[in-house]
């Protein structure tokens, strides 16, 4: 598919993108407005950590401060910290405030943030800080509750250290004083300064304990409270709707290809000449004045009627497919029942007279003829089945023909009223009592006749071939059949090779490809001169430039007429 194939689909189908375009951004946008708006309240937690001028170990701080920010910040939505923040309020959960908080640390600081999404702006913050405060509450009770452990320890290891070396010392002045083994002394000298020196480190550790505790006191400091929000930040109607339209114009494309991908239906004259090959020698346009857009009577030719022109047109193309072949004897046909055959087989045989040529329209629909309703017949008015009926009847020797018992004597062909009274093969058949005049100079309708139970064998009797020859040679110029359509009836097949053209009549509002394939198949077996397809109840718009030419003539003529008036 190319670009301009794309852009004729999306100008073809920008009804159905506009309405997912609307429906997708409307349906957020309203959908937006229902939801239950959430404010956010953000406090702001800062890790301390200590450090030395040593430079490895900066880093090694470093490290490890960022790794207890990340643990500062998972724990601030723990369990027992929501527990006990919930605790804090009647009728709250856990749960609920596990769902409405969240904790993130900042990327390269020392900060992490403790988030809380709820309807009511001023809980959001009050819970916001309650959760940070907390958590600091309860790392510093942990903290102090270690650092006190730790110098009791200390506290314990001094005193042990203490009463060691008060025994040792008595135990080398008794030696002293006794004259005690000189070796002994040394001994216990030796043991008296290691504990010595083990005990002014126990008090250099507990000096630093000390410090720290009292220079920083808690690892966790808040260095922003949660404030109310003056808006609420979910949903953000904007970027929802945003999202929406433009979600809602991929959906609508995206349709709009997938509904050309797999639509069966054959809209337009160029997809109609692609799958047959054939051309489009007419288009009847969709009457705006009826809503069915195809009517069972014919156009009346002293008004105006938007098609008066389409049947002239496809009148010209028949005659320019006929230079260099003789046309006389013309089928019309279609797919399916109620594509409009008939209508357009009756109106194209109007024209035809109109341009003074004497026709002959033949309803050959032996199933479900209308031709008779379109020109106003009478239904018991004789036709093509009392015709061919006549004609299988014996000939008699002296050359007249023979209808039920009774013989006529041959007539001579006249052409006074267009059809001739008689045809060449059939000596003196009396063809102008089958064929009716209509109110119309040159045009004969021969309509159905009683209906046959076997109208496919009588179409391909030797009746019928006598039939054909003796309206090739009767003098009409042209010879119309209104046959049956062709799917799943055999009729239009039998006729199809016995004339010199056939006219496909395509429904545009329903046609499908896999019945106008099926059409071209049997065409094909059948040997038949196509000469081409009209495309009928086209819809079109006041844009087309025929239409609104047209039109426009016509509002000029009704001005003139009521100026005249």
């Amino acid at each position: 598919m190319t670009w301009e194939h794309y852009w004729t689909l999306l100008l073809k189908q920008w009804k159905l993108i506009l309405g997912c375009f609307l429906l997708a951004g409307l349906g957020t946008l309203m959908v937006s407005k229902l939801m239950t708006p959430l404010y956010q309240a953000t406090a702001l937690v800062q890790v301390t950590a200590s450090s030395s001028s040593n430079g490895q170990t900066d880093y090694t701080n470093l490290l490890a401060s960022d790794q207890l920010v990340q643990t500062e910040a998972q724990l601030a939505t723990s369990g027992p910290i929501l527990s006990e923040v919930a605790s804090h309020y009647p009728g709250l959960t856990a749960d609920v405030v596990s769902k409405e908080a969240s904790s993130s640390p900042t990327l390269n600081t020392q900060l992490f943030q403790v988030v809380v999404l709820d309807p009511d702006r001023r809980r959001a913050a009050v819970l916001a800080n309650d959760i940070a405060q907390t958590l600091t509450r309860r790392e510093t009770a942990i903290a102090q509750q270690q650092n006190t452990q730790n110098a009791q320890q200390i506290q314990q290891d001094l005193k042990t250290t203490s009463q060691n070396i008060s025994d040792i010392s008595n135990n080398i002045a008794y030696l002293q004083a006794r004259g005690g083994h000189q070796g002994d002394v040394i001994l216990l000298q030796l043991q008296l300064n290691s504990l010595q020196q083990h005990y002014a480190q126990w008090q250099t550790l507990l000096a630093q304990l000390e410090l720290n505790e009292a220079k920083n006191g808690t690892i966790l400091r808040i260095v922003q409270l949660a404030q109310p929000s003056a808006a609420p930040v979910r949903p953000d109607i904007p970027l929802n709707t945003g999202i929406g339209f433009m979600a809602g114009l991929f959906l609508g494309v995206l349709a709009a290809i997938l509904v050309d991908r797999f639509d069966t239906r054959v809209r337009t004259s160029e997809a109609l000449t692609e799958l047959l090959g054939w051309s489009v020698i007419g288009t009847i346009w969709r009457d705006p004045a009826t809503k069915e857009g195809n009517r069972l009577e014919w156009i009346n030719t002293q008004e105006h009627d938007a098609n008066m022109e389409s049947y002239r047109i496809l009148r010209t193309n028949i005659g320019f497919s006929s230079i260099d072949k003789p046309l006389r004897l013309l089928m019309v046909t279609s797919a399916m029942p109620g594509d409009g055959k008939s209508t357009v087989a009756a109106n194209l045989a109007i024209f035809m007279a109109k341009a003074g040529k004497n026709t002959l329209l033949v309803d050959a629909d032996l199933r479900r003829p209308v031709q008779h309703q379109i020109f106003n017949l009478p239904a018991d008015k004789k036709g093509l089945s009392n015709a061919l009926l006549a004609l299988s009847m014996p000939q008699p020797p002296d050359g007249t023909a023979r209808i039920g018992t009774q013989f006529i004597a041959p007539i001579v062909p006249q052409s006074t009223t267009g059809i001739p009274k008689s045809g060449v093969g059939v000596t003196g058949f009396p063809l102008e009592e089958y064929a009716h005049a209509v109110g119309i100079s040159s045009l004969r309708v021969m309509p159905s006749g009683p209906l046959p139970p076997n109208p496919s064998e009588m179409l391909d009797s030797k009746s019928m071939q006598r039939f054909y020859d003796l309206v090739a040679n009767c003098g009409a110029d042209m010879v119309i059949f209104d046959v049956p359509p062709i799917c799943g009836l055999s009729d239009a097949n039998i006729i199809a090779s016995k004339v010199d053209g056939t006219i496909l009549v395509v429904d545009s509002t329903r046609a499908t490809r896999g019945q106008l394939k099926q059409v071209k198949t049997l065409l094909a077996q059948d040997g038949a001169s196509v000469i081409g397809c009209v495309v009928n109840k086209q819809r079109r718009s006041r844009n087309d430039s025929s239409y609104s030419y047209y039109y426009s003539y016509r509002r000029e003529e009704q001005k003139s007429g009521k100026n005249q008036q």
